[in-house]
């Protein structure tokens, strides 16, 4: 399917749509397994997902979305009490919306500790704010002239933390690779593992090299990738920040294999990259090899 084209993913017609008052036009909600929403923005081409995951005494909210428009209205009429907020990592589509919460978990790291001190500007989302990035015109009230990220506070959080909800408790699990502050949150008791931008049905970057996106690193992804497959064995189902919200867990072995072939320069290549893919980046210095369901983008 082709970006811009209208119709609706036909993955959503797989879930449970949430209707609800606070949509903005922006966003939809769907209810999934294990007492868990997404929240998605399906208008814009990063296509995110944030996840609210509901506990018995608080819940957590997994990212933030773009900033496009007010993620805080939507969590607030499907929850209304104590909710702790999680960065996956510190990339623009998923902290947007940090600074209108009291305090956001992020991981221990020198990028992403920098960008909530000082927020993000316009220039630093590269040409994802250009009119060709939305699905129809620029949502009411959106400037994107004048948008930026503010700072926002945070609360340092590093591998093996657990976030207790009352009935059901999420582990912190480090996970660089995409970036060095990225993180999954493992839900033992529902055997469901949050991936944020780790791993999801489509381009899979592992190239960056600046200050809005840190730093990737393709070995550090293999090693991170490799470790999941023992020490979540016994995992169920992937939730995704991008497209479709599950993706089987033999992804994660397939995804490790996949970055093994790179390094050892034994995978095939496609011939181009995606404009939409290349952010902040000149597209000729990357490669994208093509694997089952996903691709991986790097330096050439």
């Amino acid at each position: 399917m082709k970006w811009r084209d209208g119709a609706p993913r036909e993955y959503y017609s797989k879930y449970e749509k949430i209707s609800i008052e606070n949509h903005q036009g922006w966003f939809d909600v769907y209810r999934l397994p294990g007492d868990v929403y997404a929240i998605c923005e399906p208008q814009h081409f990063q296509e995110v997902n944030a996840y609210l995951i509901i506990g018995q005494e608080r819940s957590l909210l997994l990212d933030t979305g773009m900033g496009i428009c007010d993620i805080k209205a939507v969590v607030r009429e499907l929850y209304q009490g104590e909710i702790l907020v999680v960065n996956s990592h510190f990339h623009f589509d998923h902290i947007g919306d940090n600074y209108k919460f009291d305090e956001v978990h992020i991981y221990d790291d020198s990028y992403a500790k920098a960008i909530a001190q000082n927020g993000l500007p316009k220039e630093g989302l590269g040409n994802q704010l250009d009119e060709d990035m939305f699905l129809f015109d620029y949502p009411k009230g959106f400037e994107p002239e004048t948008f930026k990220i503010p700072p926002y506070k945070t609360r340092l959080i590093h591998d093996g933390h657990r976030f207790d909800l009352g009935n059901r408790s999420l582990e912190v699990i480090h996970t660089p690779g995409h970036s060095n502050d990225s993180i999954m949150l493992y839900d033992e008791k529902n055997k469901i593992l949050f991936t944020g931008d780790t791993f999801y049905l489509g381009a899979l970057y592992a190239h960056f090299d600046c200050d809005a996106f840190g730093k990737s690193n393709i070995e550090e992804y293999y090693k991170t990738m490799n470790g999941l497959v023992e020490r979540c064995s016994d995992v169920k189902a992937l939730y995704c920040s991008h497209n479709d919200f599950i993706a089987e867990p033999i992804k994660i072995t397939e995804t490790a294999l996949a970055l093994e072939d790179i390094l050892s320069s034994s995978a095939d290549t496609k011939s181009e990259t995606h404009a939409g893919h290349t952010y902040l980046e000149d597209g000729t210095k990357l490669r994208e090899y093509g694997f089952d369901g996903f691709s991986i983008i790097v330096k050439n």
